[in-house]
């Protein structure tokens, strides 16, 4: 098991740059995981990525509405 910070780190690089993370890894870890804490987690992370990226794309100077 990975110490606490360790796991912080990770969340705060994966927040950082919404457009690095693997979205599709981030599912399948939230929908094989049985611990009802990390679903949540994975869940919240994959929503939020999901949600900075669609904001980065509609401030795009070219995206048309």
């Amino acid at each position: 098991m990975t110490k606490p910070n360790q796991e912080v780190e990770k969340i705060e690089q994966l927040l950082a740059d919404p457009w690095a993370v693997d979205i599709e890894k981030l599912w399948q870890q939230a929908a094989h995981n049985l611990d009802p804490d990390k679903r949540k987690l994975f869940d919240a992370l994959y929503t939020y990525v999901l949600d900075k990226r669609q904001e980065e794309i509609i401030n795009e100077k070219h995206f048309v509405f």
